[in-house]
């Protein structure tokens, strides 16, 4: 608790805060010059930083050095400036040169984390912050506990970063978003250390002390959900809605587990029930489209896309889901439109590439296609997907060789995926170099042997006829223990 000196120095501060804000405004409207020490001008920036008006921050701070061009607290105050504005590198080249006066160092610190951070520098960064922890209440530590724990967690050093969070944790607020941001991050922590039974007993123990907390509830089903074991995480979000029916987060991750199940309708109903309780979201709406369109209830989807874009044009998934909508309608030339502002909006989703790519195709449009393709390679080489599609494409161009080459760098990059195992050995038998297709095929049933029938249909007149390829077949089959009908 205060002591009452305390609570004197707390109210003769914000009086001083006031009057040197006041007074600055004053000079403001006037035009005039006006004199102020260095701690007052550090009320003033303070006051419009935590405004977020950055500009009236900067015109402070740039009079406060022309009055004050020695104040150590008034460079920190600069170097933060910088870091707000987004250049770390001035922030940080300020820092290096600031002679420290004791009664700063608690910023000097917090501000220097600050600038290692952002440029990478992890390990400083939590140097700096453990300097700046000493000169804060055990109650005031919840910004650094939290900044500590996330440079723990990008070093991938996750029993440090739980620990710092759940530091953090016991001093959040009840502000759901506060907590919530918190438990996100703990979640992620123990499943990037395939710790999904550690998160689950976490929040567990979370909801016995609190049964209402509708966000630890809201996480267990988070952990099931994204190990993919949709069934489990049922229960945990319907829990949580039930605490919390408007949650958006929520109703949609519910939303989409009744979609990985196929349980389509079940899906819709969440999603309307959201509605009913007046959580209108672009979110729901484009959950809502992609739910009725994969009923093939086009037009209900196209419907509900269009609304999720009236309530944000930078819906990306609601322009993609029309964009589907169109492709299912044989309209090329619109579907493209929407792929494409789609994939101008998101630019990082491969997935909108291949839309783009497929649709180009359509069209007649091969170069466009192959485009896109290299397009989603470059900026996921590890994904198998663009090289299979490359292949394909030369494939059906005839242009074997290049389908081949295509496959070998893929398979290089994707440490011998499957899928690519296949393509390639029907590729060499296609051209005619069986030795290579039955060496190629051979390490695709050891890869991956339920995934053979996939491969027979890429012509069954030509593959099922090679006695060489269904022996090996058999022989894989002996060795994985499995019965001639498993895949008939």
């Amino acid at each position: 608790m205060f002591e009452d000196d305390d609570i004197e120095d707390y109210y003769d501060d914000e009086k001083d805060r006031e009057a040197a804000i006041e007074r600055y405004e004053e000079m403001k409207k006037t035009q005039g010059t006006a004199y102020f020490d260095s701690s007052e001008f550090g009320y003033i920036i303070d006051h419009y930083v935590e405004k977020n008006q950055l500009r009236q921050s900067r015109k402070a701070l740039e009079l406060a050095l022309q009055q004050h061009p020695e104040s150590s607290l008034l460079k920190i105050k600069e170097a933060r400036q910088y870091l707000l504005e987004g250049q770390a590198d001035n922030a940080f080249q300020i820092m290096q040169h600031i002679e420290r006066d004791e009664d700063d160092e608690p910023d000097y610190f917090l501000v220097l984390g600050s600038c290692l951070a952002v440029l990478g520098e992890s390990k400083s960064a939590i140097e700096s912050y453990f300097n700046a922890l000493p000169y804060f209440d055990e109650d005031e530590k919840f910004d650094l506990y939290n900044a500590i724990a996330f440079e723990y967690q990008r070093m991938q050093k996750y029993d440090l970063a739980l620990d710092f969070y759940q530091r953090a944790l016991s001093l959040a607020s009840d502000e759901n978003e506060e907590r919530g941001n918190i438990y996100q991050e703990i979640r992620s922590c123990y499943l990037s250390q395939n710790r999904r039974d550690d998160a689950v007993a976490f929040f567990k123990r979370l909801v016995d002390q609190n049964p209402h907390d509708s966000q630890a509830w809201a996480n267990i089903g988070e952990c099931y959900q994204q190990s993919d074991d949709f069934g489990q995480s049922i229960d945990p979000f319907e829990f949580a809605l039930a605490i919390d029916p408007t949650d958006i987060v929520t109703n949609v991750h519910l939303a989409d587990t009744y979609y990985d199940l196929g349980r389509y309708q079940e899906a819709i109903d969440t999603l309307h029930e959201a509605l009913r309780q007046g959580v209108e979201h672009t979110a729901i709406r484009s959950a809502l489209g992609e739910s009725y369109y994969a009923l093939q209830d086009i037009q209900n989807a196209e419907t509900n896309f269009k609304k999720a874009i009236e309530l944000s044009e930078d819906n990306g998934i609601a322009w993609d889901g029309l964009g589907h909508v169109n492709f299912s309608r044989e309209d090329y030339k619109t579907a493209l439109k929407y792929f494409e502002k789609a994939s101008e909006l998101q630019p990082w989703v491969t997935q909108y590439l291949y839309s783009i790519s497929t649709t180009h195709l359509k069209l007649g449009h091969i170069d466009l296609a192959l485009k896109a393709l290299h397009k989603a390679q470059e900026m996921d080489p590890l994904d198998p997907n663009s090289y299979y599609y490359i292949a394909d494409i030369y494939g059906q161009m005839n242009q074997i060789d290049e389908a081949i080459n295509t496959l070998n760098y893929g398979l290089m990059q994707t440490e011998n995926d499957p899928m690519l195992l296949y393509l390639l050995a029907y590729a060499y038998f296609v051209k005619g170099d069986r030795l290579h297709g039955l060496d190629t095929f051979d390490r695709a049933l050891e890869a991956d042997f339920d995934a053979w029938p996939d491969f027979i249909d890429y012509d069954r007149d030509l593959l099922l006829g090679d006695n060489d390829i269904i022996n090996l077949i058999e022989q894989h089959r002996i060795q994985n223990k499995q019965n001639p009908e498993d895949n008939a």
